[in-house]
């Protein structure tokens, strides 16, 4: 009987034992790693239409959380697509024929999952996906995928498919040769895209191949983007269009311009006012990366102090952060990336517009959470659907310039109010910013700074235009400097007394004198 018990004891020990080796593993199965990709390209297709495809791609990869290392033919180095599990190239040169030798011998090895963008597909994929194309000098084509399209494409070079093993991805329907082939194909761990461009649908559509590719799971959603705020901006306007946002139960996402320095002026005061109105609102609030003006300017090389007062004065304020907007290159910049972005956890990616590194890296730094951006009039050109739009693959933020007047603001409100498209509560999701003095995180629709709820006021306090905006400075010796004064506006004027009175006598003596003439004649 004993025995039987000491047995029973045992075994419950080993069970418990087990059960808390067990749930570490299970945990960490929980937690995903950062997806690398190593992404190839034979050339920029500089004064082409191809040209920007290249970044487009590095964007949508950033969008899906991906970290990116970059290079061209020419940058390669023989191993480096060997310490890759996922590798992308992008062939823009048509008449480039021969691959880099070994680039070529690498691939020759190469075992993991690989995605082709444009012609030359390697042989061995070609097998793979048992694939027969047809290649056409020049062409208009009509894009079509999901409940997007787009038509009178003009395409040169392109390849249509006419024979595939796997699961295909929209549509291009060719009208020189009324005919159609998939958009896209995937078979097992090898994906083609014959034809993607930047500034038109095939950007977006290559998202749909490229999600599945990198086997994400996640459900994306569709947000609402205010961008352009800045301390000069009309923010009585900003706070109505905040109002008529939240009436409508729209909820939206405002990037704000980080102010670096004068934080105290009443300028700014007002601007944290507007910008904390704008949270209770049911507006989130995300940061934009500073402009760049110069890459050896003062400004930069204090950036991270910079940023970090500005996000504590914003925390100070009541106001929580829940991430950064930056153009792509900022995660391709050590500098950039390390002083700047290294606060967020989350980031809505932008397009390039004036590309200034400081340290460029060919690697690059991936969000834990990120967003793609669009521009609402682009993505409504796509549109082919009056029912509800479903998001795209990719968390995505279709971006409303902040109006310049109220005319502006009625037809981003007026379109807005009438969109098929549903958007969602970006605090919703888990977001978090650190500085050395806060953490700043939402959690399930709630804001908190350090652990704790903040309470949502919409009142706008008025704030006193009265400032001093020049200190005045610390004077050492004022109080012996006043007494000098003191002591010469004293010796002055005794001084213009005397000379009163000498002048009074001799004018009196010089009189007396006169008269005694007059007399004597």
């Amino acid at each position: 009987m004993h025995k039987q018990r000491f047995q029973r004891s045992i075994l419950f020990i080993l069970s418990c034992l087990l059960l808390m080796f067990c749930y570490p593993s299970a945990t960490s199965a929980n937690q995903t790693e950062k997806t690398s990709v190593l992404l190839v390209y034979d050339s920029l297709a500089k004064g082409t239409p191809k040209e920007g495809n290249v970044e487009a791609v590095q964007r949508l990869l950033a969008s899906f959380g991906v970290q990116v290392t970059v290079t061209s033919y020419e940058s390669y180095e023989k191993g480096m697509l060997l310490k890759f599990s996922k590798v992308i190239t992008i062939r823009n040169a048509d008449d480039v024929i021969q691959t880099l030798e070994l680039f070529k011998q690498d691939m020759n090895e190469y075992v993991g999952e690989y995605m082709h963008i444009g012609n030359g597909l390697p042989a061995n994929i070609r097998q793979d996906l048992n694939l027969e194309d047809q290649l056409l000098d020049q062409d208009n084509i009509r894009l079509a995928i999901g409940q997007f399209s787009q038509s009178s494409i003009t395409a040169s070079n392109i390849t249509f498919i006419t024979k595939f093993n796997g699961t295909s991805y929209g549509q291009i329907t060719s009208e020189r040769k009324k005919t159609t082939s998939p958009y896209g194909v995937l078979h097992g761990k090898y994906a083609y895209i014959p034809y993607m461009v930047n500034g038109n649908l095939s950007e977006q559509a290559a998202a749909f191949v490229l999600k599945d590719w990198l086997s994400v799971k996640t459900v994306s959603h569709s947000y609402v983007l205010l961008n352009e705020i800045y301390p000069f901006s009309d923010l009585e306007m900003l706070s109505e269009m905040a109002e008529r946002l939240y009436e409508a139960g729209i909820p939206f996402i405002v990037s704000v311009q980080p102010v670096l320095n004068n934080l105290d002026f009443p300028a700014m005061q007002r601007y944290l006012e507007a910008i904390k109105h704008i949270q209770s609102r049911n507006g989130s609030i995300v940061v934009n990366a500073p402009v760049v003006n110069s890459t050896i300017s003062q400004d930069i090389t204090i950036l991270k102090s910079q940023m970090s007062s500005f996000l504590d004065a914003l925390a100070a304020y009541g106001i929580v952060p829940l991430g950064v907007g930056t153009e792509l290159y900022w995660t391709y910049d050590q500098h950039y990336s390390g002083n700047g972005l290294s606060f967020f956890q989350s980031g809505i990616i932008f397009p390039n517009q004036r590309i200034m590194y400081r340290a460029q890296t060919s690697t690059s730094s991936a969000f834990t959470s990120a967003m793609y951006t669009i521009q609402s009039k682009e993505i409504s050109n796509y549109v082919i659907s009056s029912k509800t739009i479903d998001p795209l693959p990719m968390n995505t933020a279709f971006v409303y310039p902040f109006p310049i007047n109220h005319q502006e603001m009625e037809e981003t409100l007026d379109t807005l109010l009438t969109s098929w498209t549903t958007f969602d509560d970006y605090k919703n999701d888990e977001h978090s910013v650190r500085t050395e003095k806060n953490e700043l995180t939402s959690h399930s629709g709630h804001l908190l700074i350090n652990g704790q709820a903040i309470a949502l006021n919409n009142a706008i306090t008025e704030i006193d235009s009265d400032h001093t905006y020049v200190r005045e400075v610390k004077k050492s010796f004022a109080t012996l400097f006043s007494v000098q004064n003191n002591i010469f506006i004293v010796l002055i004027l005794t001084t213009l007394l005397i000379f009163m009175v000498f002048l009074i006598i001799g004018y009196r003596m010089y009189k007396r004198k006169f008269t005694h003439q007059e007399r004597s004649l």
